[in-house]
């Protein structure tokens, strides 16, 4: 087996921090976590002239929307299918897939990725990412403990819960060792871009390819943002200009109007890393001058609300489209039945399907039929965007990661408003995006 290859915390390692291994001595982790404001503030002075070949913007005709996935991928449900849909859909250029640690360590997150990007016979790169937040000291179990006698983690912590072993654990992997031991043979997928192997702009990781990318086409990207959002943060202090050309950002992330699933106030992904949400919350995203930022500041939020409110996939939906999706999806689907199986369950329909619904509104912004805390429309008629003022708590507490909702009209000094999805419309979801999507039928 393979060394881990020598990355640092983001990306690339400085000397000081080579060979960082997961079960690293206190005072190694002291050290790194002393540096991290100098690191941080090394980072935001950089400015997009530091990445020297940055490509020049591009003149282009109307067509599918240009979409980045920015994910904390795993198998299937969710953020696999939400990947799916993206790169299977007419709608959607789907440009690249960013991953970042968060549901599981950022290695795991390539590798599942990989391989599902390969069952759908695809060519969009994916490229490594963050393999911790910006605390990255919150992943020493002794720092995570004391922090949850005042912010107790209720039920899920992704890749900083206790107790994980094995290679597939370790942020500091490297994601092709991961994936010999999660599929038993070694990837053939090649469109991959980590240290050493660059795209044909000169990006190696997440956050270059962001700027570059944005510099190639500003004003037409989308983000689908469905994991921690430490990428887009540390793309924001590379590149101050970064959401200017960004045509709009949507999250899967928070919950505002629900109690949280990681901690008691927090949803997860906002959770993992607070400082980042609240820094890309906080940005003017896009065309300032335009209607859309108005009302929503150019932001969508998929929370937790709108899976609350749609509920889990149809049994029958589930069965249709796993008995006709992509081979090399259905194998992923058959051995997840055979785990659920294996543990006594009997129910194979996921429940929780929430970056589907950042990735379905992309495709199809009717999907969405209110908005905020606003009750589902009695003649289905899908009532018109509108945002609200959000923040993100990022200081230490019970409120930790806790994001807030406001009022229309007014929020604390430096908020943007975004649109948060409340009801969903389930017909369409399921029957024209979802189901037919997941079987290569979209038109």
């Amino acid at each position: 087996m393979r060394h881990c290859r020598r990355l640092g915390l983001w990306g690339p390692a400085p000397k000081e921090v080579e060979g960082v291994e997961r079960n690293i001595g206190m005072n190694r982790w002291a050290a790194i976590a002393s540096s991290v404001a100098l690191a941080l503030a090394a980072v935001a002075s950089t400015s997009a002239a530091a990445f020297a070949q940055d490509p020049q913007p591009a003149t282009h005709d109307q067509g599918p929307a240009k979409v980045i996935l920015d994910t904390d991928m795993v198998e299937l449900f969710d953020d696999g299918m939400a990947m799916l849909l993206l790169d299977q859909s007419p709608e959607i250029d789907l440009l690249g897939v960013t991953v970042v640690s968060g549901n599981t360590p950022m290695p795991r997150g390539m590798a599942t990725g990989a391989r599902q990007l390969e069952a759908l016979d695809s060519t969009v790169p994916i490229y490594e990412g963050s393999r911790y937040g910006i605390r990255n000291w919150r992943a020493i179990p002794e720092v995570l403990d004391a922090e949850k006698v005042v912010s107790p983690v209720v039920s899920w912590a992704g890749y900083l819960r206790e107790g994980l072993e094995g290679i597939d654990a370790d942020p500091m992997a490297d994601w092709r060792d991961v994936y010999e031991y999660l599929y038993g043979e070694a990837p053939t997928y090649e469109y991959v871009h980590e240290a050493g192997m660059p795209d044909e702009n000169g990006a190696e990781e997440s956050v270059q390819f962001l700027i570059d990318q944005a510099n190639m086409y500003p004003g037409e990207i989308t983000l689908v943002v469905i994991g921690p959002v430490t990428n887009i943060a540390r793309a924001i202090m590379a590149d101050p200009t970064f959401p200017s050309k960004i045509k709009q950002i949507v999250y899967m992330g928070g919950t505002f109007y629900l109690p949280g699933n990681s901690s008691a106030a927090a949803e997860f992904n906002w959770w993992a890393d607070p400082d980042a949400a609240k820094i890309a919350v906080r940005q003017e995203w896009g065309d300032t001058s335009t209607e859309a930022y108005e009302l929503y500041g150019n932001q969508v939020i998929a929370g937790l609300e709108a899976n609350h409110n749609t509920g889990g996939m149809p049994p029958d939906l589930y069965e249709q489209m796993v008995d006709n999706t992509f081979p090399g999806i259905q194998e992923l689907f058959r051995a997840r039945e055979a785990a659920i199986t294996e543990r006594g369950g009997t129910n194979f329909a996921p429940s929780n399907i929430w970056d589907l619904f950042a990735a379905a509104y992309v495709i199809d912004p009717s999907i969405v039929q209110s908005w905020n805390d606003d009750p589902r429309p009695e003649d289905g008629t899908p009532q018109e965007i509108y945002g609200v003022y959000v923040d993100v708590d990022n200081n230490m507490g019970p409120d930790f990661g806790r994001s807030i909702a406001y009022r229309e009209d007014v929020g604390p000094v430096g908020a943007r408003k975004a649109a948060i999805e409340n009801f969903i419309d389930e017909e369409k979801f399921w029957n024209d995006i979802v189901v037919p999507l997941a079987t290569g039928e979209g038109e």
